[in-house]
């Protein structure tokens, strides 16, 4: 029942975040954003930052997560210290992406755990009867 629990959170959490592409350069050297992944010029690291600085020279931030390209997949990288300060020059950052919420998944997630909710209610008290 927990890996259930834990399973579901983990959905309600992912479902509601999707990642936009913004330019690398800062309109603002002093702008905080949410959280940002970047991938470097050569495509062969990526790097995810929360409570993310855009500046003139870098993003800086506290590192959440770093993984490295294998062939088309990415695999994470288990060495790095998460919860430390990070910073990325601007030379090398290739893309940034900045976390955004989506209302519309988050009202598809809700719906279809309502739906799934009722299913189960169904199920639980002898299944549907037929006639």
């Amino acid at each position: 029942m927990r890996a259930i629990r834990a399973g579901l959170a983990l959905l309600l959490v992912a479902g509601c975040h999707t990642w936009q592409e913004r330019p690398v350069t800062a309109p603002d050297p002093s702008t905080d954003t949410g959280t940002l992944r970047l991938t470097t010029n050569q495509g062969a690291r990526r790097v995810t930052l929360e409570r993310a600085t855009v500046r003139s020279d870098s993003v800086v931030g506290r590192l959440v997560d770093a993984a490295n390209r294998r062939g088309d997949s990415w695999v994470p990288d288990s060495s790095i210290a998460k919860g430390k300060r990070a910073a990325v020059a601007m030379a090398e950052i290739g893309s940034l992406e900045e976390q955004t919420d989506s209302a519309t998944r988050t009202v598809l997630l809700l719906v279809f755990l309502a739906a799934l909710a009722f299913v189960a209610g169904i199920y639980a008290v002898g299944g549907p009867k037929s006639g």
